[in-house]
């Protein structure tokens, strides 16, 4: 059997269904679905889609008058409909249309031809109805024809069917067609529903049908193919090579379009493997082969066969990447470029537009663009060139310099890039835009590179942003030693170049832990550096604080960095202060004033959001990890360092962000006990860190990597490890720096574990009082306990009391340091006995908080052996009552906690990503997510979304966001058990009841449907906007309303008017064009003898239809005016 594959083209030659009797060939492949390959991919979701839109009322559904799929050709319309046909059980009627339908009678003969094929006993009158319409004048024959038809239908059609209409753009401008078509609609009964695809938007009455929730659309997003749908295609065709990621690869450059996926890589069965491709198409995607010709000439001969003109157009627009009318016309000298540009989307020819009015801009497809871009290069280079001259000075003049540069280089305009550059560079940083920056620079020719030195060190401090100060070192000593700079030397411009140097420079050396020379260097520029140079000052400024930080003088420092906020502003938003902002929260954090670190942390994470500055919120996210671990806040911490590596991995791949994470991580792994997880992280952490040759990670990661060891009792290699630690003698202070701090603690420590005391003593003494007088909280209580414990073993017994009393009070009096204590005493075995027996420390036990309220400490191995087994510590297992979880999703959505509102989501789409997630009810993908609930996605997606499930853990307060590689799930049943109240779910529970007791028990269906209507508070999350709550939203009010209706019935026949009146204005406070509630009220208030009431409600029941839907009321409550007029 020859292979076959998911047809590019529609199918809509492709042979006949087995058994029609129909002899003509032409007529029979109009009205007959094609026959499918038996290696089609079947997509099931699609599938049962449709087959819910179709079921009906019979099945307690809507009935939808009207189901149109409209998106561009090579979407798979056809092909999905075929395939729903041979596998519904509803009847299908098929009709493909072409050019030559249409006049009225042609599509009569199709359309009634199709329905007799199905359903041969249809009454022949209608033959003779075709015959009489052709025969005479009369302006309606052709209506009396659908009326007809409409009668035989509910008469002779046994069951429910669909009439497909395929290709009707086919038709789409005949006016006569659209207004029959208008006609059957408005009379079509519930038998029947009406499929139409189309690429061009159906000039139909759509108006009166989506009031009446009697028509549902799907478009190219929906029909759109997922990366795991490309993958099973390459699989059912034996394609096994490859792989998810090369499918994902397919989806995210064609954006699900099936076509262009198929006939650009070997899923074609064209084969169109060649020996050379053009990488140009699909870009960053160089692992995938690509054919283009093929695509290009599917395009041009099928797409726009019929279409020159605007193809013409859309060929030269194409070199912008955003296409509004005004642009179009000055750039391609085109007056009527709006009408080309309706036109091409209005014909579903892949453009599409965004906003409204003055703010209206259209997209093409970005493949398409990139073909039509890449054949206009070819055709006419001279045109290519000129047309982004003009795009690149047009932008240029309007400050939007990423449109310029972009402009500029594909019209390999290199001064004019390295003047826009420079222009705008300050711009683009503080926005986040580095990656960008990086690629426009390193584009650029060398000798242009010469001719600007401003752009090398544009490049260095790139660099050092990194972490890669020997690169940044490197091509700062190209800059000063090169002719050009060195011609410059008396030039202002040249001596404020040798400034910024200087000033990258003392970040390298700072960069390599020469704290000493960094200092030096920096107070000789705040010497030189005119006063108006404000932003360099703020940058010296910022230098010497985080310098005077990891000496150990956190005055100085934090003195230095509110200068450099003050000498910026301190409401300024850019790359500059988030950093500045983020330094002082880490000092403050060090220093125990949760206060501000919270605050300062909170503007700088805020301030890199709205930057978008990648690297900068890595940086500040581990900020608030080490913040959240210094409160004992373990979860928060270890969420937040996961999000910063996973961030800084991909697709940044920022490795002195994941060093940073890593290393971090591991040192909270080491606090909770979890020895093993903490020696893999650190030493992840150190390798990274030893290649961007940070040396103060590197330090920091070997003295904690020692301690890992230490606690897991191999004391020889915790000093092995120590031994590698290299830090430069402190000068002209009389404090140890930080990392010197933290070196002589752990050694101190190490020489405690190995029993020597007189040596452990004296640095642990003196390292105490150094972390006193630095005011580190943190390290200072580490310290202190420590000494403690030596202290006991020396016999200072005294001594030791007196220093616990101190630690005991400090861990009350500073938020956070409970658990610090506890866990460092219950290390400390012999300490802990002390605390628990002696009566010198009598006061201490009665301070310290229990030991049940902090996890088991593992006992490092070596003094484990010394515990006996009767002098092992109880920890008393607390058990906790499950917490109560309310969610409201009708009208504004709420979440409350233990009947605690949750008002803090942080991110807007954190409350609308926990809906998305409970109305899903199993896992998602990430992809999946990103596409529901961000309709524009750009490069930072990946970090916003990270950040948007950090926030829902963290107000959702229990890790109810279940991770499972790229799927996620909201799993509430594991951590609330029975205790979960959701609206909506006890909404559809007692719609279930009420479809049970419908036919058994007349007071428990009453009572379901008024706890129904007593539930819904308003539309389902009315504050969210997105597509993905649209059809559940569309699909509860319908119950709501059939729920209010149905108590309105049952309310008339019990005779109860006054309570039915009340139902049915229930419901047209919601849909004042629902026509049946208007006419039961007529009835209510006729049976109450309110004659004058009920003709009003006829009366605006005709001016709301008029007004809204531009219709008459229909004949049922006509006829029952009538009736109360002539009573009158």
């Amino acid at each position: 059997m020859r292979e076959s594959f998911f047809p590019p083209l529609p199918l809509k030659w492709r042979g006949f269904q087995k058994g029609t009797s129909v002899t003509n060939t032409s007529d029979t492949r109009k009205i007959t679905s094609p026959i499918l390959p038996a290696s089609i991919l079947y997509r099931e979701s699609l599938i049962n889609y449709l087959h819910e839109s179709t079921a009906g009322p019979a099945l307690g559904l809507p009935h939808y008058k009207l189901i149109l799929l409209h998106a561009p050709a090579g979407y798979g319309k056809t092909t999905l409909l075929a395939d729903f046909a041979r596998h519904t059980q509803l009847p299908c009627c098929w009709y493909l249309l072409e050019n030559t339908d249409t006049d009225k009678i042609t599509f009569l003969k199709y359309l009634i031809t199709s329905i007799r094929l199905r359903f041969p006993s249809l009454n022949t009158v209608l033959d003779s109805l075709l015959t009489n319409a052709l025969a005479t004048n009369n302006k309606h024959r052709y209506e009396a024809v659908i009326d007809a038809l409409i009668a035989t239908i509910e008469e002779d059609c046994p069951e429910r069917f669909a009439i497909i209409l395929c290709n009707y753009q086919e038709v789409n401008e005949y006016q006569e067609i659209n207004d029959l078509l208008n006609y059957l609609l408005r009379k079509l009964p519930t038998k029947c529903v009406l499929i139409i695809d189309s690429r061009a938007t159906p000039d139909l009455e759509f108006a009166s049908l989506l009031a009446r929730r009697e028509m549902i659309g799907m478009g190219s997003a929906f029909l759109q193919f997922h990366a795991q749908e490309i993958y099973q295609l390459a699989q059912l065709q034996g394609k096994g090579q490859m792989t998810l990621a090369e499918a994902k690869q397919l989806v995210d450059a064609f954006e699900g379009w099936i076509t262009g996926i198929l006939l650009s890589s070997h899923l074609s069965t064209m084969q169109l493997l060649r020996q050379s491709h053009d990488a140009s198409l699909i870009m960053a995607h160089q692992g995938i082969e690509t054919d283009r010709q093929y695509l290009f000439s599917y395009v041009v001969n099928e797409v726009f066969r019929h279409h020159p003109q605007v193809y013409s157009f859309l060929k030269e627009a194409s070199i912008l990447l955003e296409m509004t009318p005004s642009l179009c016309s000055q750039i391609l000298n085109v007056p009527d470029a709006y009408e080309h540009l309706q036109y091409l989307e209005q014909n579903g020819l892949f453009v599409t537009h965004s906003g409204e009015g003055t703010q209206i801009s259209y997209v093409c497809h970005p493949v398409l663009r990139e073909l039509f871009s890449s054949e206009l290069h070819h055709q006419a280079p001279e045109r290519f060139r000129a047309l982004h001259h003009r795009a690149a000075l047009f932008f240029q003049e309007t400050d939007d310099y990423r449109k310029a540069i972009y402009h500029a280089k594909e019209a390999k305009e290199h001064v004019m890039v390295a003047e826009l550059i420079i222009t705008a560079h300050e711009q683009m940083m503080d926005q986040g835009n580095i990656e960008t920056l990086t690629w426009w620079i390193d584009s650029l020719p060398t000798y242009t590179l010469a001719c600007y030195p401003k752009l090398p060190l544009l490049r260095a401090k790139i660099y050092l942003l990194a972490g890669d100060h020997t690169n940044a070192l490197s091509l700062l000593d190209q800059v000063e030693q090169s002719s050009i700079h060195q011609s410059l030397t008396s030039d202002e411009q040249a001596k404020l170049l040798f400034i910024e140097q200087q000033v990258l420079r003392s970040q390298a050396l700072f960069q390599r832990g020469r704290y000493d020379q960094v200092n030096i260097l920096c107070e000789q520029m705040l010497k030189d550096l005119p006063s108006h140079e404000i932003k360099t000052r703020a940058e010296v400024h910022t230098r010497l604080g985080v310098c005077s930080n990891l000496q150990g003088n956190y005055t100085v420092g934090i003195e230095h960095l509110q200068k450099a906020l003050q000498l910026l502003g301190r409401h300024t938003m850019n790359h500059r202060t988030a950093e500045i902002h983020g330094a002082l929260a880490s000092t403050y954090s060090l220093l125990g004033n949760f206060s501000l670190a919270e605050h300062h942390i909170t503007r700088a994470i805020s301030y890199g959001e709205l930057l978008h500055d990648e690297w900068g919120k890595i940086n500040n996210i581990t900020r608030l990890a080490l913040i959240k671990q210094r409160q004992g806040a373990f979860d928060d911490a270890e969420s937040a360092f996961n999000e910063a590596l996973n961030l800084a991995r991909k697709p940044t791949n920022f490795l002195r962000g994941q060093a940073y994470a890593l290393v971090n991580l591991g040192v909270l792994h080491q606090q909770r006990t979890f020895y093993e997880k903490s020696l893999e992280a650190i030493e992840n952490g150190l390798a990274l860190a030893r290649q961007v040759e940070d040396k103060y990670l590197i330090n920091y990661a070997l003295c904690m990597l020692s301690t890992t060891y230490l606690y897991m009792g191999d004391a020889s290699t915790a000093l092995l490890l120590l031994s590698e630690v290299s830090i430069p003698d402190p000068k002209n202070t009389s404090l140890p720096g930080y990392e010197q701090a933290i070196y002589e603690l752990v050694y101190g420590t190490i020489l405690f574990y190995q029993q020597r005391y007189t040596e452990a003593y004296p640095r642990l003494l003196h390292i105490q009082a150094s972390f006193n007088t630095m005011g580190l909280k943190s390290e200072s209580l580490q310290a202190a306990i420590r000494l403690s414990a030596c202290q006991l073993e020396l016999q200072q017994i005294s001594d030791c009391a007196h220093r616990m009393q101190w630690v005991a009070k400090q861990s009350k009096v500073k938020n956070g340091y409970e658990h610090l204590v506890l866990s460092e005493v219950q290390r400390l075995p012999t300490l802990q006995r002390a605390i628990e027996t002696l009566p010198e420390m009598a006061a201490v036990r009665n301070l310290i908080a229990p030991t049940s309220l902090v996890p088991e400490v593992r006992t490092p191995v070596d003094q484990k052996q010394q515990i006996a087994e009767g002098e092992a510590l109880q920890v008393l297992q607390v058990t906790t009552p499950q917490p109560k979880i309310t969610i409201q999703a009708f009208g504004e959505p709420l979440v409350s906690l233990q009947d605690r509102p949750i008002t803090r989501w942080r991110m807007a789409r954190s409350m609308e990503l926990f809906f998305f997630l409970l109305n899903c009810g199993k896992p998602m993908r990430k992809e999946q997510i990103i596409t529901a609930l961000w309709s524009e996605v750009d490069e930072q997606i990946n970090q916003t979304f990270h950040s948007t499930v950090y926030y829902l853990r963290k107000a959702l307060e229990t890790p109810c966001i279940i991770t499972q590689g790229s799927l996620y799930t909201l799993d509430l049943p594991s951590h609330y058990g029975p205790n979960i109240s959701y609206d909506v779910a006890a909404f559809l529970d007692y719609q279930s009841k009420a479809k049970q007791a419908f036919t058994q028990d007349d007071k428990a269906y009453k009572e379901a449907l008024l706890s129904m209507v007593n539930l819904y508070h308003g539309q389902y999350v009315q504050s969210f906007y997105s597509d993905w709550c649209i059809l559940q939203r569309d699909n509860l009010q319908h119950a709501y309303l059939d729920a209010r209706n149905q108590l309105a019935q049952i309310a008339w026949h019990e005779d109860q008017f006054d309570e039915s009146i009340d139902h049915l204005q229930q419901i047209l406070t919601i849909d004042n064009c629902y026509e049946e509630a208007h006419y039961w009220l007529m009835r209510c208030y006729l049976r109450q003898g309110k004659r004058g009431l009920a003709l009003r409600q006829y009366q605006r029941c005709r001016e709301t239809l008029s007004e809204e839907l531009g219709t008459e009321p229909g004949s049922a409550i006509q006829t029952l005016y009538q009736r109360s007029i002539h009573r009158g």
